[in-house]
């Protein structure tokens, strides 16, 4: 009787916390997100540059994204190009075909080796500019991947300031008001990510070789869970590989599954939390569906840490071995 009590409250508290969930993520306005322009660069960089906002955006559980599949052909039919839409009035447009509240969008340029980023986000509802900024990004592509997709995430969620000129961040070190200061940076590699990427997932520590350190709240939880249900054995055993599943689970559905469905969450759960998260715009590597073999899975093991502790990034990874969607 007491096991069926204790069940019943464990099942009543996941409905509490799930319907938490719900309700804080339903209060995240909704975002798109259209491909930025592109101005002396390649397309595939501009597209790569959208995606990696993308990203930044939704891990900064400021947003609820909104995919915009089918929208280019509808703008086309409403007299925009399409694959352009840096305008107040396209991206409200656009923003309206996906039901979101918000749009962004717009342009970058590259003027010696200086990429020009110019950013507009707008209020779909009221067709109103909400906020436009530039940043300058001086450095290759794969730094402005890495550092400036955050930094322009970081300007597009902060409050809006009243009155507020277009604001230029660029690179300087010391601190300036109203300017976007980039650290400078750390050394790549060692110990860190590479126990990062053993532990916690495969491209936790590649990211952290380019600077992203931020470890999210499910990505603990699943770590803490793994630890508590390594270490309940004998009698409490069942009950350790419960926590364990469990708080993996979750971690899977926050970080795949929120954003690319039920294949996302499974490539969280079995692959690692970023794998999934990252689905919809990078492939999933071979190394990574290594660990699913039994006996071979010892390779990756090894050889997915050591390449966070020489310092490999996850968008180097990308280029050298062609993952991007």
């Amino acid at each position: 009787m007491k096991r069926f009590g204790l069940s019943y409250k464990l099942i009543l508290a996941s409905i509490v916390v799930l319907f938490m969930i719900t309700l804080t993520w339903a209060e995240k306005p909704t975002l798109v997100i259209m491909d930025f322009e592109a101005n002396g660069i390649p397309p595939e960089e501009a597209k790569v540059f959208t995606e990696h906002l993308k990203v930044e955006l939704f891990n900064s559980e400021n947003y609820s994204i909104i995919e915009k599949s089918g929208i280019n052909q509808k703008l086309q039919e409403e007299g925009f190009s399409g694959d352009k839409c840096a305008t107040v009035d396209c991206l409200v447009q656009a923003g309206k075909f996906c039901g979101a509240e918000q749009a962004v969008g717009g342009s970058i340029t590259k003027i010696g080796d200086t990429y020009s980023v110019m950013v507009r986000l707008v209020d779909v509802n009221h067709s109103q500019l909400l906020k436009t900024f530039a940043y300058d990004h001086k450095g290759d592509i794969i730094s402005l991947l890495s550092d400036g997709t955050s930094e322009v995430a970081a300007k597009i969620s902060e409050p809006k300031k009243l009155n507020a000129e277009p604001v230029v961040a660029e690179k300087v070190d010391t601190v300036v008001e109203d300017t976007v200061i980039i650290a400078p940076a750390r050394g790549k590699g060692g110990i860190v990510p590479a126990l990062a990427s053993c532990m916690i997932g495969p491209r936790v520590g590649l990211e952290m070789n380019e600077g992203n350190d931020t470890i999210y709240q499910s990505e603990w939880i699943a770590l803490g869970g793994s630890v508590v249900g390594s270490a309940l054995t004998g009698y409490f055993a069942p009950l350790g590989s419960a926590i364990s599943v469990g708080t993996r689970a979750y971690m899977a559905y926050d970080m795949g599954g929120k954003n690319n469905g039920l294949e996302g969450a499974l490539a969280s759960y079995c692959l690692g939390p970023r794998v999934g998260n990252e689905l919809h715009y990078r492939k999933i590597r071979t190394l990574e569906w290594l660990q699913l073999v039994p006996c071979v899975c010892i390779y990756p093991m090894i050889a997915l840490p050591l390449e966070a502790y020489k310092g490999k990034t996850m968008t180097e990874i990308e280029i050298e071995e062609g993952l991007r969607k």
